[in-house]
């Protein structure tokens, strides 16, 4: 299960910074993941999966705005 979800993130991180920009937001929520995965025809978005996607996409991001804010 967790290779899985690294691909998901890995699969779906390129279309999260259009998103928060678009919206406004500094995360990603649940509502945007899924659109995210419907739009882009990606399975694996059962709940118990969502949320470590969520866990590791938000910490991507933490990541990065700290880096960038340096």
């Amino acid at each position: 299960m967790e290779q899985s979800v690294d691909r998901l993130v890995q699969q779906v991180s390129p279309h999260v910074p259009a998103l928060l920009e678009r919206d406004g937001n500094e995360t990603v929520t649940r509502v945007q993941l899924r659109e995210i995965l419907r739009r882009e025809d990606l399975k694996g978005g059962r709940n118990d999966r969502l949320s470590l996607v969520l866990q590791q996409l938000r910490a991507k991001d933490t990541t990065t705005t700290a880096r960038s804010n340096r």
